[in-house]
């Protein structure tokens, strides 16, 4: 019997802490998080780094000299396209469990319609770039 990968939930911050460290492409010091977004706090951003590596969305990946003492640097475990992909997929169950829910047929299917004219278009677009 397959194990099923439990899901993992993300905070807001944790959230803008990986795009942080996916667009900077290196390994960063909760210092230099801190620098690259002046709405973070210090306690902020040592808790979701915490509970981030609980989560092992993030690992440390060396420590670095930082002033007069040692400080941890941070690297994402997840990539960003399956981060987003992750993100669609939880977002697609999401979808096919609220219309299964619906006992409105009628706008049950005006929906599907609306789905499949959307992934018609999409499927057309990809097709193109070939």
């Amino acid at each position: 019997m397959e194990k099923k990968k439990k899901e993992v939930r993300y905070s807001s911050r944790e959230v803008d802490i990986l795009y942080i460290l996916w667009n900077a492409g290196k390994p960063m010091l909760a210092s230099e998080i801190l620098a690259a977004d002046e709405k973070l706090k210090p306690a902020t951003v040592n808790t979701a780094l915490k509970k981030m590596l609980e989560k092992e969305l993030v690992v440390v990946a060396d420590f670095v000299k930082s002033g007069n003492v040692y400080g941890r640097r941070y690297k994402p475990t997840i990539t960003l396209k399956d981060f987003e992909m992750q993100k669609f997929s939880s977002t697609a169950a999401d979808l096919v469990t609220a219309l299964s829910r619906n006992t409105d047929t009628e706008s049950v299917l005006e929906e599907l319609d609306n789905l499949e004219l959307i992934i018609k278009k999409q499927r057309e677009k990809i097709l193109k770039k070939k």
